[in-house]
């Protein structure tokens, strides 16, 4: 006889990193050159959670968290799934369709679709899927002077992200997941490399490629501790 299963916590943390140490706001970093940069900015959309058991089937969980490393805050979602074997995470790198369509106007400051958050775009009536702003060492002698930012979005650069659990077994107990990104595959990836000194500058879609580049590389980004 097949043992029914129970409702239990499940709680899912996030952490970036850079180089595989916690990534720090305003602190130097090296880029795939070797020259010093630093982030002043860092946010970024993920969306549409879910988790898939060994049948295929989807457990959906949890909503639209705004990453924002200005914030203080550290994103924690907390939930509740059956017990049971999960195959794999997934959720969105930005906003669906749907979501990316929705006007602001009537969130509450706190929201993460608030236009208190600062993520839309009022000219094209869309969200900032992700936004990484900084200075980089142009000229070899570790001064962090030369400005670039990368402000992503529009429906086509949604990303639907799978990460492998290793047959997540979830007890009576629940069950804690840390997910990890690492931002320097982000910048150097599969997909491309973001050089912050020769293409210092991506905000529309005459930057189209570079904001694909970083959106692409996401894929490849993520894993779960």
């Amino acid at each position: 006889m097949e043992t029914p299963s129970l409702v239990v916590p499940f709680d899912v943390s996030f952490e970036t990193y850079i180089k595989n140490s916690p990534f720090v706001l305003n602190e130097l970093y090296k880029d795939h050159q070797g020259r010093s940069y630093r982030v002043e900015m860092l946010k970024f959309y993920l969306s549409n959670w879910a988790l898939e058991k060994k049948d295929g089937s989807m457990v959906s969980f949890g909503g639209v968290n705004l990453i924002d490393y200005s914030s203080g805050i550290n994103v924690e979602i907390q939930s509740f799934i059956d017990t049971g074997t999960y195959v794999n995470l997934h959720f969105g790198f930005g906003l669906d369709a749907t979501t990316n369509a929705i006007n602001p106007i009537g969130y509450e400051s706190s929201h993460p679709l608030s236009l208190a958050q600062n993520t839309y775009w009022t000219w094209a009536s869309t969200y900032k899927f992700f936004m990484l702003e900084g200075r980089v060492d142009s000229s070899g002698h570790q001064n962090t002077t030369k400005t670039f930012s990368y402000h992503t979005g529009s429906d086509a650069l949604y990303r639907k992200i799978k990460v492998p659990l290793n047959d997540c077994h979830v007890m009576a107990n629940g069950v804690a997941l840390e997910l990890q990104m690492q931002l320097d595959k982000v910048l150097k990836g599969s997909y491309g490399t973001v050089d912050f000194v020769s293409e210092p500058y991506s905000h529309s879609e005459d930057d189209i490629e570079i904001a694909q580049t970083l959106s692409n590389n996401f894929y490849e980004a993520f894993e779960v501790k």
